[in-house]
């Protein structure tokens, strides 16, 4: 009989009041039987009464506070050394992504035979939203990894990356880590898969925070990895 595996599931938050105490509700609620779950927050400090929120979860979750802002990348990587769990899935603070649909990727990783799993936001075209220049972002910088790195997926930026803790090596950073730590997995040579997974994009209004900025930014770094490590 095959041993309960568990799932750690790391959430880097900054600024994130609005949505936090929702987001980490819905994780707890969540069933993901025969997995059990671990839940490790990494507030990156914040400074809009996050941290004041998550104390309330400090008795039943685990949760980290940054000493100072250091990006996405850093405050991920901060939660893979304290997570315990069998695998590792990175879950945003804010509500872009539904926590109901964890399932589907845990299941992908025994019917697929893979080791990797990705929730792609564009394997239900009808259904995708978000305007067409971040789109378009994405879809570039996924098929720039692709070819330098002879993957074939179809959403590399985005946040439900599902991966076994002893391949999870983030880099501290920004939103650019995600790339890198997909680059990272595949000169690895970890075997990928993608599962659709429905998407709820915010506006700036709303407290999103990556900026084309951040777009251009990873496209430099995504070449500057490959020219240093190859593929």
């Amino acid at each position: 009989m095959q041993n309960t595996r568990t799932l750690s599931i790391v959430v880097p938050c900054y600024n994130e009041s609005k949505t936090i105490s929702l987001l980490l509700n819905r994780l707890l609620a969540v069933d993901i039987a025969p997995w059990k779950k671990e839940i490790v927050v990494v507030d990156d400090r914040s400074t809009d009464g996050t941290r004041e929120i998550l104390k309330e979860f400090e008795s039943f979750l685990c949760v980290v506070y940054q000493e100072k802002n250091g990006g996405k990348g850093t405050a991920v990587a901060r939660g893979l050394a304290q997570a315990a769990g069998d695998y590792i899935l990175i879950q945003d603070a804010d509500l872009e992504y539904d926590p109901e649909e964890i399932p589907l990727l845990l299941a992908a990783i025994d019917t697929e035979k893979v080791e990797v799993v990705y929730g792609s936001r564009n394997l239900r075209p009808r259904e995708r939203q978000g305007g067409r220049i971040p789109r378009l972002g994405v879809w570039f910088i996924t098929k720039l990894i692709n070819v330098l790195y002879g993957l074939r997926l179809t959403d590399v930026w985005t946040c439900y990356k599902l991966f076994p803790r002893a391949g999870g090596v983030f880099v501290a950073g920004g939103f650019e880590s995600e790339l890198l730590f997909t680059a990272a997995l595949a000169r690895r040579r970890y075997q990928f898969a993608e599962v659709a997974i429905s998407y709820h994009p915010r506006e700036v209004q709303e407290g999103k925070k990556i900026r084309y900025r951040d777009g251009l930014y990873a496209i430099f770094a995504i070449i500057v990895d490959w020219v240093r490590f190859g593929r």
